[in-house]
């Protein structure tokens, strides 16, 4: 593809893929990201004479990574509710927080198999969509999606213990 037809593609494309985007997203700067990484991939990794209609497929490429973007929220924010942060607004310092913290942080890494823990760390520190995760360990996403549920529900058990002693 020569610059020129890349520059038409983008000029024509750009409007109705952002609408797409944000439409999905609500975040002007998260849709700008997001559709100039399709453009950038279209531009460096994809073989543009394979693509029957390209315009279908930069549609369904801007659609597919908003809801990977939507499902990396919506995991991040799980993960949010299992253990709300407590803030303090008075100022000053929370010993009981930081107690509860170092517990989450030694379950997490005693109280999990490595495979787990290695889930957990891709999904949650590196916000890595399941997907991605799966691909870079070589398995289905399904095993994924198996070890977080497993892993927060015994993140959960053992906090509801502790909390009850």
């Amino acid at each position: 593809m020569t610059s020129q037809e890349f520059d038409t593609l983008y000029r024509k494309n750009y409007p109705i893929l952002y609408r797409l985007a944000f439409t999905m997203l609500r975040n002007d700067e998260e849709c700008r990201d997001l559709i100039s990484d399709v453009f950038a991939d279209l531009l460096d990794n994809v073989e543009t004479d394979e693509i029957e209609n390209i315009d279908g497929y930069l549609f369904r490429t801007v659609r597919n990574r908003a809801l990977s973007v939507i499902t990396r929220q919506k995991t991040l924010e799980r993960a949010r509710n299992l253990y709300p942060i407590e803030q303090n607004m008075n100022g000053s310092y929370d010993h009981d927080y930081d107690r509860k913290l170092l517990q989450v942080m030694q379950f997490l890494g005693s109280g999990l198999t490595p495979n787990a823990r290695h889930v957990m760390r891709l999904v949650f520190e590196q916000g890595c969509s399941y997907k991605e995760a799966a691909g870079q360990l070589g398995v289905s996403v399904a095993a994924i999606n198996k070890h977080v549920v497993k892993s927060l529900r015994l993140l959960r058990e053992n906090f509801k213990q502790i909390e009850n002693q």
